[in-house]
């Protein structure tokens, strides 16, 4: 995670508030760091790096940061929240960055997959399949994977 966070000048990046994103590494650190969920949150790295659901200047390094979180051990609270804020960071409403974060993700797409067969929780499993059936391209894998009873290929915000 730290090879992925010196990848990238924050102090040229502007937060949610205007501010200078300088601050972020550390915050991520702290976040891979967080035993329980609670304390992830308590963060509010959410409120850095998305405006309600439009993303600012760090959302795209942030998803490759937290990619690099996810080959960590890391608390399953910790987890949690990383897995969340990249589901939020590529589905937001911002098409141009939606569609960046999505590319970020791809790179790392077997840590979902991972994530799913790994059933940490029921929250990393749900993140995980929901992320997939976002940036997954191979319909097919996404199906035959669906059909071997690991998740409903429909995103959860559907409903059954």
């Amino acid at each position: 995670m730290k090879a992925e966070l010196d990848r990238y000048d924050w102090t040229a990046l502007r937060c949610a508030g205007g501010h200078s994103a300088a601050h972020l590494p550390g915050d991520f650190l702290l976040l891979a760091a967080a035993k329980r969920r609670e304390d992830a949150c308590a963060l509010g790295l959410e409120n850095h790096l998305m405006i309600q659901s439009f993303p600012q200047e760090p959302a795209v390094p942030a998803v490759s940061v937290l990619m690099a979180a996810l080959t960590q051990k890391l608390s399953v609270g910790a987890r949690t929240e990383i897995l969340d804020l990249l589901l939020r960071l590529i589905h937001n409403d911002d098409e141009d960055v939606s569609e960046a974060c999505q590319q970020a993700a791809r790179q790392g797409l077997w840590l979902f997959y991972a994530e799913i067969a790994a059933a940490r929780g029921p929250d990393t499993v749900a993140y995980a399949c929901d992320i997939l059936k976002l940036i997954e391209s191979d319909r097919t894998r996404l199906s035959d994977y669906g059909a071997s009873g690991r998740f409903d290929v429909r995103p959860s915000w559907i409903g059954s």
